[in-house]
């Protein structure tokens, strides 16, 4: 897919129905062209290292079949060899390496305390600009019948309901076919479930009546620092949230 823009001046007749406006002055086609970055006079932001559309070896389908095993193996719990060496765990506040993320998220419990969370995967898609990335997008929902501890904390069954925004995933690979990035917790409508507006586990937490960090707080900004202040922080926040973002294999089937 590609973003064709053009001006709108009052001389210039648009058929609106194959456009989509972003801006009174600017509107964005639709069309069904392969993305080419270097064609681009003015290319979006890629990860540094992505490879070009033509080098990648590994197709879109059998890219996409991949993430969505991986999902449903809940992304290397089952088995961490289907992760990179430099793996790396990218959700909001929290970035770990893949020998931090496989201890905190096989040490969660957090099935005990929602047997029936289902993330309800849909909309799965290989990233145009980024032959290597799977997109996706869950709304979780799960019922807190058991107890759950989550850092220090711990929540005796409250029976509430979780109802979570709907949240933007990706899996990134390497040419061997093994996970480089995890990256989600990404809220796309704030205003949709009961959540607050929060995704992952911050948003599980405070749908059932549980203290969350909120984006724009203090802390929240302070733990998003660059550099070694942020690092420092963030350091001591995470002995509190090790096993963050856990997504279990109950009805994790990606459509």
């Amino acid at each position: 897919m590609r973003f064709n823009v053009e001006l709108k001046s009052k001389s210039t007749t648009v058929d609106v129905t194959h456009y989509f406006c972003v801006d009174p002055l600017v509107v964005v086609k639709f069309g069904m062209e392969s993305v080419s970055n270097a064609n681009d006079p003015l290319s979006p932001a890629i990860l540094p290292g992505t490879p070009e559309q033509d080098a990648f070896p590994i197709k879109s389908e059998r890219l996409i079949e991949l993430a969505k095993k991986l999902f449903e193996e809940q992304v290397g719990v089952q088995d961490p060899s289907a992760l990179a060496d430099d793996f790396r765990f990218e959700f909001p506040i929290i970035s770990l390496p893949k020998k931090d993320y496989i201890k905190a998220v096989s040490g969660f419990k957090l099935l005990d305390a929602f047997p029936d969370m289902n993330p309800h995967p849909y909309d799965v898609r290989v990233d145009p600009y980024e032959p290597n990335r799977v997109w996706f997008t869950v709304r979780n929902t799960a019922t807190h019948t058991g107890p759950l501890k989550f850092g220090p904390m711990s929540f005796k069954p409250t029976n509430k309901v979780v109802y979570g925004a709907p949240e933007c995933l990706s899996l990134i690979f390497n040419a061997e076919g093994k996970c480089t990035c995890y990256t989600g917790g990404y809220v796309m409508d704030r205003r949709l479930g009961n959540t607050q507006g929060l995704g992952a586990m911050f948003g599980v937490i405070a749908a059932i009546g549980g203290p969350v960090l909120k984006p724009g707080s203090l802390i929240y900004t302070l733990l998003s620092l660059p550099g070694t202040v942020g690092s420092v922080l963030y350091g001591l926040f995470n002995v509190m949230t090790l096993g963050l973002f856990f997504k279990p294999k109950v009805s994790s089937k990606v459509h």
